[in-house]
Order: structure tokens, then C-alpha cells, then sequence
């Protein structure tokens, strides 16, 4: 089952915004150093809308028009 934390985002406007995202769960044979939180972030839940990273692990929103970058 995959984890749910509470983290930051910043939208193209600089404005702050506190959502919830999906991690994925570490294999029990994969190390788990070498991931850091940003690469297992599956998704972020943002108004009841869950948005999917693109390549360059930003959020961009289908319903608002906003873009969202992770900052904590």
C-alpha cells in the first residue's frame, strides 16, 4: 500500500500550497538511500484532483490551469 505525506508545492505564481501525496513503496530488496522522497512521489492530491508528475517532476493540473513544483 502506498504511503501518504503531507508536502509543499509551489505553483507558477510563487504561491505555497500544502497537499498530500501518494508515495511509491520501496521493494524490501531495493535499497532505500538511494531514493529521495521527490523521485517516489507517484502523485499529489491537490483540491480533490490527483495529478501526475511529468518528465521534469512537475505537476501540471488539467481542472485549474496551474503548474506545481515540489519544495518540501
Amino acid at each position: 500500500m502506498n504511503e501518504m505525506i503531507e508536502v509543499k508545492v509551489k505553483d507558477q505564481f510563487s504561491k505555497i500550497h500544502e497537499v498530500y501525496a501518494s508515495l511509491r513503496a520501496i521493494p524490501e530488496n531495493a535499497d532505500s538511500n538511494k531514493l529521495s522522497i521527490f523521485q517516489r512521489i507517484e502523485h499529489i492530491v491537490i483540491n480533490g484532483e490527483i495529478i501526475l508528475p511529468s518528465i521534469e517532476l512537475l505537476f501540471e493540473s488539467c481542472n485549474s490551469d496551474s503548474i506545481y513544483r515540489i519544495v518540501e
